[in-house]
């Protein structure tokens, strides 16, 4: 058996079992909030260790709700994970650029 680990923004961990084609999303935080295509919405993780699984047609919430377009929170909810999203792409830029110069500067040494 795989299983492949992927951050992802927000606190939240990706487990994808390549053997069984199931997709678990784990918060590692108190907290958080992702947008799931398969839970038709936003996710709200309610607690930390909260998951929410995914495997082929069927779909299944542990301490966790679903945040709907029109539900009154949303669009908060919504620019959260944006805002998210933007923190965790600008570190994983940050992280990549110092390698680059790592390796430039060892490229650059006698």
């Amino acid at each position: 058996m795989t299983v492949i680990v992927t951050r992802k923004p927000g606190g939240i961990t990706q487990l994808f079992n390549t053997e069984t084609g199931r997709v678990a999303y784990k918060c590692k935080a108190e907290s958080a909030y992702m947008f799931i295509e398969a839970f038709g919405g936003i996710v709200k993780f309610n607690q930390k260790g909260a998951l929410a699984t995914v495997t082929g047609h069927l779909t299944m919430l542990e301490s966790c709700d679903v945040i709907k377009k029109g539900h009154t929170d949303y669009k908060r909810v919504l620019t959260d994970i944006i805002a998210a999203h933007k923190e965790f792409a600008q570190k994983a830029s940050d992280k990549h650029q110092n390698e680059i110069k790592k390796l430039e500067n060892m490229l650059a040494a006698p």
